[in-house]
């Protein structure tokens, strides 16, 4: 008979990555302590109740991931993304979340004491009942659409764009917009061509229809982009769509190399990929173009191989 704890046990990253991409995602009640799983893939994993203490997860990508109950004591989650994560009841004491993206993220009830929240990311996030004491934040931490432990909502409202201030903004010629909250504000058919939002937080945003022409992105999550128009001239090198809609979008000559499109749909978006590749494009359950569901984890390069001619995958 195999001992329980023998069974909930992974003795080196070979076997959790193997296992991971073979589709296996529940990891529950598994003794992680002290793994270093650095900028790993864990996306939906299941790992509630697994034990990570003073584990090392540095800019790992552990969207929509289960760690409730879990205990992430001294963990280091430096540059993660925990967009949509489930922490419910986790033990987060001392823990490293320095620049991590708690977007969506559920910390009801979680234990925090000492956390380091520098430049963290908490828009959407829930934090009720949560023991926040002597956390580490710094004026980079973002606290938007949080409900705080007692209840209340905060809100940042220095970096927070309407969509009114953002549109009066840019028609007196102002183009840059770093630095930004966008959240849950409606553009749709607004013309914002040139304008920069690369370094800013956008999330539930209506782009449909909007002219996005030589525009400047970083990250969107969970934002409408149908029926956009993009610029011929335009370069995607590193942004990230998580769970966005770019149906019947206009990709005319857009770079795509090195982004990453999680959860996102491209059917009948136009032209895509007609401006080439200068590097390789990463896909997690993404529908794309034709219809054809890229289940994923996997870059362009391995699901297409084989197929690759100039201009197209």
């Amino acid at each position: 008979m195999v001992d329980e704890k023998e069974s909930t046990r992974i003795y080196d990253l070979r076997e959790l990555r193997r296992r991971y991409i073979a589709g296996e995602r529940n990891f529950s009640g598994f003794d992680l302590n002290n793994f270093h799983l650095s900028e790993f893939f864990l996306v939906d994993i299941n790992l509630i109740g697994a034990n990570l203490e003073d584990a090392s997860l540095g800019g790992a990508n552990l969207i929509n991931s289960n760690l409730s109950h879990a205990n992430l004591e001294r963990v280091w989650l430096d540059q993660s993304l925990l967009i949509k994560a489930k922490l419910s009841n986790a033990n987060l004491r001392n823990a490293k979340l320095v620049n991590v993206d708690l977007t969506g993220a559920d910390l009801t009830g979680a234990d925090l004491t000492g956390t380091d929240l520098t430049g963290a990311v908490l828009i959407d996030t829930n934090l009720t009942d949560a023991n926040l004491t002597d956390i580490k934040t710094t004026e980079q931490t973002i606290f938007h659409q949080v409900t705080m432990p007692d209840g209340r909502i905060q809100n940042d409202l220095n970096r927070t764009l309407s969509a009114e201030e953002l549109l009066r903004r840019y028609g007196e010629g102002e183009r840059i917009f770093q630095d930004k909250i966008l959240h849950r504000v409606d553009l749709s058919g607004a013309d914002l061509r040139d304008i920069d939002l690369s370094r800013s937080r956008l999330s539930y945003v209506n782009f449909s229809c909007a002219c996005l022409e030589n525009v400047g992105l970083g990250m969107a999550i969970f934002s409408d982009f149908r029926n956009a128009r993009f610029s011929r001239d335009e370069d995607w090198l590193g942004v990230y769509f998580f769970y966005c809609d770019l149906r019947e979008a206009n990709l005319s000559g857009v770079d795509m190399s090195y982004s990453q499109f999680i959860g996102s749909n491209f059917s009948g978006a136009k032209n895509c990929l007609s401006g080439g590749l200068q590097g390789d494009v990463f896909f997690y359950q993404t529908t794309w173009t034709d219809g054809e569901f890229i289940q994923g984890p996997t870059s362009a390069t391995y699901h297409w191989r084989g197929e690759i001619r100039e201009g197209e995958f």
